[in-house]
């Protein structure tokens, strides 16, 4: 990298003007005089190269100003204390923040690393520590609305939403089960897998009589629901109905309902549990096709 030196022969240029150095400022004259150029002007103008004027901090492009002829380092004093640029931890751009803490670049990517972070949590977490913390945090809300004296706005109301609204919502969350915008679970993944295999025609997320099933054989008139052994509370991993959790009493009573509307539809009805469909397929897939034998 050349750096202006007064001590040494000067040559201007623009018009080949020669002289010894310009200690003196015989050079600068000459300039100012002949060109109308400041001795800066023309060092940036015809003596440096652009990119030795580019400010030296990594997310800057400015170009910096001259001190006795030399260029600065940084184009301010703010991007001369800035340091080593940050490194967004979701799409690995560089960026500068204020706060040396911040981990992303922008809103999105915040968004994104708060979201998986979220996740990498609940993966960590087993079932009965999942349903434990949300129960806590539905108890601890609904112990402070009462102690506040402050329920939800809709809290024992009825008749707050008009006839229009309702059938708009009920609409939206059918057409959202239609086009199946929702997250299969893993074992709603792998029964629909050997569906698929066995060329069995099925309907996914079945609606009837206002309540919804997980699959639907058309041709042969059986319903089939897929239970998780948490939620469901799998008799072989929760025999004590007095131990169970709100939340896993609630999806009892809910099944049970499930069971009379497919016996009064005449339909037949299966349940597999998880440990079955991860651990004994064999004996699901038997099940199914006995099922459908007994209908043909």
């Amino acid at each position: 990298m050349k750096v202006y030196d007064a001590k040494i022969q000067q040559t201007c240029e623009i018009c080949g003007f020669q002289i010894n150095h310009n200690k003196q400022g015989r050079f600068t004259s000459h300039l100012k005089n002949e060109h109308g150029l400041t001795l800066n002007e023309y060092l940036i103008q015809f003596f440096y190269d652009q990119k030795q004027l580019i400010c030296s901090y990594e997310l800057c492009d400015k170009q910096v100003s001259l001190r006795r002829g030399i260029p600065n380092l940084f184009c301010t004093i703010s991007c001369g204390g800035k340091g080593t640029p940050l490194v967004c931890e979701v799409c690995l751009t560089k960026f500068d923040e204020k706060n040396r803490n911040t981990k992303t670049c922008s809103k999105k990517c915040a968004k994104i690393l708060r979201s998986k972070n979220t996740s990498n949590w609940h993966n960590q977490m087993n079932e009965e520590d999942k349903i434990k913390h949300f129960e806590n945090i539905i108890s601890k809300t609904a112990i402070t609305r009462r102690k506040n004296n402050t329920p939800s706005w809709n809290s024992g109301k009825t008749g707050i939403y008009s006839e229009e609204t309702i059938a708009k919502i009920r609409n939206a969350t059918l057409k959202q089960l239609g086009l199946e915008a929702y997250r299969k679970t893993r074992i709603e993944v792998r029964l629909e897998k050997f569906l698929i295999e066995k060329n069995i025609p099925y309907k996914y997320s079945f609606i009837t009589n206002k309540v919804q099933f997980d699959f639907y054989l058309m041709e042969s008139n059986i319903l089939i629901e897929c239970d998780g052994d948490f939620w469901h509370a799998n008799p072989k991993f929760y025999p004590d109905e007095t131990k169970w959790y709100h939340t896993q009493k609630r999806i009892r009573a809910k099944d049970l309902v499930k069971n009379e509307i497919a016996k009064q539809l005449s339909m037949t009805l299966l349940r597999f549990w998880e440990d079955d469909i991860m651990n004994n397929f064999e004996f699901v897939e038997k099940s199914i096709i006995n099922a459908l034998s007994a209908t043909t």
